[in-house]
């Protein structure tokens, strides 16, 4: 099977629970995302600024860098919310939004702020396995004193973990719903099946196809480099192999050029070298 025919199963299977899906989805439909933020905070949003899928946060050069699934802003109330969909339990959940919590923290306040002036982080991971050993559905975190647990830090950041798996009545049946279409497919409620059909437009769509199998070539590129790091042949060999998958889905030459940083006179090289090979 090749590369491009193994992308398109991706593309074929992929549900709400694919982080490019649950990112595109909610990029492309920003209501529903103020409504799922405020049905799991409880809270109202006058102004949620534009969801931003996968959003590069990197402290420096050296450190190590996140993409964020959906970032958006309730400018007017100085809110952050981050929407993460984890689907592997690596048991490193509490440091990895840990992590993540200062890299925002670092990304908004800019030289010359002062601290106060950082707003509100909420930071959310949707988890299809059971996080911690009890039923429930959610778990949210705010630091508090040890000796007094009345004493609160106030420090503006709220940590919180979704499960599918809960079975408890602790959150709103929208939530409810929406953590059964992660789990299983199953769409019941207003909420879910606009969500639903949200996720099929996005799917249906020439140009978001195409954006995920650029995203997810440009993924097993990285794998392959990975793999083969300092092994210059096995490198070359492995750019031109997804020159050619980049080619075969029509994905533009900028972005051919881009994602692996060779020339166009190079790249046109490989695409008439492909033309003159027989088709299996």
């Amino acid at each position: 099977m090749t590369t491009q025919q193994i992308i398109e199963q991706r593309w074929q299977a992929a549900s709400i629970r694919d982080n490019f899906i649950f990112g595109k989805t909610f990029e492309m439909n920003p209501d529903l995302c103020r409504r799922f933020i405020e049905s799991i905070l409880n809270i109202r949003i006058k102004n949620l600024s534009f969801p931003e899928r996968e959003k590069v946060v990197e402290a420096r050069a050296d450190s190590k860098g996140i993409r964020l699934d959906v970032y958006s802003e309730d400018k007017g109330n100085a809110r952050s919310f981050d929407i993460e969909m984890q689907i592997t339990n690596n048991d490193n959940l509490g440091k990895r939004m840990h992590y993540y919590q200062g890299l925002i923290d670092l990304d908004k306040l800019k030289h010359g702020q002062h601290y106060r002036d950082l707003g509100e982080v909420f930071i959310i991971f949707i988890c299809p396995f059971k996080v911690f050993s009890d039923n429930r559905h959610i778990h949210t975190f705010r630091n508090l004193c040890v000796e007094d647990s009345n004493v609160a830090l106030n420090d503006g950041a709220t940590k919180i973990f979704l499960s599918t798996k809960g079975s408890a009545d602790d959150v709103s049946a929208t939530v409810k719903n929406f953590l059964n279409y992660v789990d299983n497919g199953t769409v019941a409620g207003s909420f879910v099946e606009e969500l639903d059909e949200a996720v099929q437009l996005v799917k249906s769509n020439k140009k978001v196809r195409l954006e995920f199998m650029t995203y997810e070539m440009a993924l097993l590129d990285r794998e392959l480099q990975g793999r083969e790091k300092g092994r210059a042949e096995g490198r070359t060999e492995g750019h031109v192999e997804m020159i050619k998958n980049f080619l075969a889905v029509g994905a533009p030459m900028d972005l051919i050029i881009k994602a692996t940083g060779w020339s166009e006179d190079k790249i046109r090289q490989i695409q008439d070298d492909a033309r003159e090979q027989p088709q299996s």
